[in-house]
């Protein structure tokens, strides 16, 4: 019997961030875990990332010929050693933080034998407190049988043999876009369908529009408002049909149809641990499951707050709050107005509210919107397209609520956004600020005096280029 503080089930970032506070606090923690650390957090999220950062290098040299000349997309396998190179280094870095912690780790599947007891393998670890940190897995579809070279999630799209010649995405949610956008840029021929009238549905209709219409200029052909019925592999193509009985060839098709949280083999019934009809566990906001010592975290678990969403940044927060919460340590964290980066080409950024959720909730709400192309730093970079919106409360009433963007390296603005947003700010802090020239950071300043009047306003179309493909 292993006695600790606090067990761990799972490796990913949120379990990672409660066990590295918690020994930090002197607690004695073990964390079980299958796989490498961080999970889907590497070897899913960051090594996509990678390839993203690969890829729009490549695009800036290409859709620069007159600094660049003539340029041919990097080969596949030497995008996949550079991605692997990463990964390895931030592993080792990692494993080399949790050792110096004193975290102990055990490899294997955790089940709960009862509320204080964690069997994993042969070994039996007692706690506390526990806190599920399983994440989730890509969701797949009744009667499909994902076999790693035609047929592929996000699992294993990274770990292709070659670059497909051709690539069909199913969803046009977040992971279809990023990866529709990576692998064309790359040379490959690839349609996203989606069962929604426009991609990223989840968004302001302009940010939708957009992104359409560059990934439309760089190569992907975007099919909105079709129905998957059936697919099958015949002799090395994979034969998609569509509920209109239109089939499309390709030699890969990849699924990005949702996930699902990995509770099934977690044994919660033994202990009592609710789950939702999808198999997500709820919690309340110190991320307590119905069990009082029972925690969960991250991708898996469900709170009741505005943006649940299923990323890295939300999980680590996630893993703090829990960890504080076992401290019997206040947590002032809000959650109500998650940044996030969508790493599609070109980049969407948002933080607070959408601007048709703010206009439901608040009435008429002002909103700036300031085209790339007025910007001194786009246009150095090459990338005078795209736009960012500042969204701000009806008159009277001057509370940042929420900004996107989209466009390359639109994440920049995000972030001091997202801080004015938390802190309840008014825009007008904007107006008088001295930004530093030329970045993008001026593009805040202009959607804000855009907004009090101070700048001129925006024109149909300003954000896009009259003619040619988007760079990132």
């Amino acid at each position: 019997m292993i006695e600790c503080d606090v067990c761990v089930m799972g490796g990913g970032p949120g379990g990672l961030t409660a066990a590295a506070i918690l020994a930090l606090r002197g607690r004695k923690v073990v964390v079980a875990n299958v796989g490498p650390l961080m999970g889907y957090g590497i070897e899913g999220a960051f090594k996509s990332k990678s390839e993203f950062e690969i890829t729009r290098h490549y695009l800036q040299s290409r859709f620069r010929p007159e600094v660049f000349g003539d340029s041919s997309p990097p080969a596949w396998q030497n995008v996949r050693a550079g991605i692997e190179r990463s990964a390895r280094g931030l592993n080792v870095s990692l494993e080399d933080r949790v050792r110096r912690l004193g975290v102990k780790v055990i490899g294997g599947h955790a089940t709960f034998e009862n509320r204080n007891t964690i069997l994993v393998n042969d070994a039996s670890v007692r706690a506390s407190q526990v806190i599920i940190a399983t994440g989730t897995l890509p969701r797949l579809l009744p009667g499909i049988e994902v076999d790693g070279h035609h047929i592929v999630t996000s699992d294993e799209i990274m770990g292709i043999d070659s670059l497909p010649e051709s690539l069909v995405v199913l969803g046009g949610g977040v992971i279809g876009c990023e990866f529709a956008g990576m692998f064309a840029a790359l040379g490959s021929q690839v349609k996203l369908i989606d069962t929604q009238d426009r991609i990223l549905a989840s968004e302001d209709q302009d940010i939708s529009d957009f992104l359409s219409k560059a990934m439309a200029r760089n190569g992907v052909e975007v099919m909105s408002s079709c129905r998957f019925k059936s697919l099958k592999v015949l002799d090395g193509v994979v034969h998609t049909r569509l509920a209109n009985d239109d089939t499309l060839e390709s030699e890969v098709i990849l699924l990005a149809v949702g996930r699902t949280p990995c509770t099934q083999d977690l044994s919660l019934e033994r202990v009592g641990v609710d789950v939702d009809d999808r198999g997500y566990i709820p919690t309340n906001l110190q991320m307590q499951t119905n069990i009082s010592n029972i925690y969960a975290v991250g991708d898996v678990g469900m709170r009741n707050t505005p943006v649940d969403m299923a990323l890295v940044h939300v999980a680590q927060a996630e893993g703090r709050c829990s960890a504080y919460h076992i401290l019997g340590e206040d947590f002032n964290q809000s959650m109500d107005h998650i940044p996030y980066i969508i790493f599609s080409l070109p980049m969407v950024a948002g933080a607070g509210l959408a601007e048709s959720v703010a206009r439901e909730k608040y009435g008429k709400v002002r909103v700036g919107k300031y085209p790339f192309g007025r910007n001194h730093r786009a246009h150095a970079m090459g990338s005078p397209f795209g736009f960012v919106k500042l969204i701000v409360g009806p008159d009277g009433d001057d509370r940042m609520l929420g900004i996107r963007g989209i466009g390359r390296d639109a994440d920049s603005l995000i972030s001091a956004a997202s801080i004015m947003i938390e802190q309840q700010l008014p825009y007008t802090y904007l107006l008088n600020s001295i930004m530093p020239h030329p970045s993008l950071m001026e593009c805040l300043q202009g959607a804000a005096s855009i907004i009090s009047g101070d700048a001129l306003a925006y024109e149909e179309d300003e954000e896009f280029p009259a003619e040619g493909q988007f760079p990132s």
